[in-house]
């Protein structure tokens, strides 16, 4: 698997906001830092998943799109493994509004993310 990189959460994280608008700017770069830290030292391709929607979503190192930006690079975790999150629209949001509003910790999220991810048919 490809390490993550600081570099690799800006670019998603531009790209959220140029698709979905909202205000460009990082909040706090020793998130990213940390974050990256984390995910690079985790073992499995979930808990490193979750890591990504944690720290981005709760601890908003973004001025704007933290829930997209965590949600987005969580996806592009578990795509390098073939996975993806299967679930409804208003599922996502309601969980990841959750997340930002300290409602699901860790643990939860790496649940939620055991129970909807799936493999990608060719």
């Amino acid at each position: 698997m490809e390490p993550l990189t600081v570099e690799k959460i800006l670019e998603v994280h531009q790209d959220a906001i140029r698709e979905f608008g909202g205000l460009d700017g990082i909040l706090d770069m020793a998130t990213l830092e940390y974050l990256v830290y984390r995910v690079n030292r985790a073992k499995d391709i979930r808990r490193k998943a979750a890591l990504a929607i944690f720290c981005i979503t709760a601890k908003h190192p973004f001025h704007d799109g933290n829930k997209r930006t965590g949600l987005l690079v969580a996806e592009t975790i578990l795509d390098q493994e073939g996975l993806f999150i299967q679930a409804e629209d208003q599922e996502i949001i309601d969980f990841m509004l959750g997340v930002a509003m300290y409602r699901h910790g860790l643990k939860e999220i790496e649940k939620w993310i055991q129970e909807k991810a799936r493999l990608k048919l060719p």
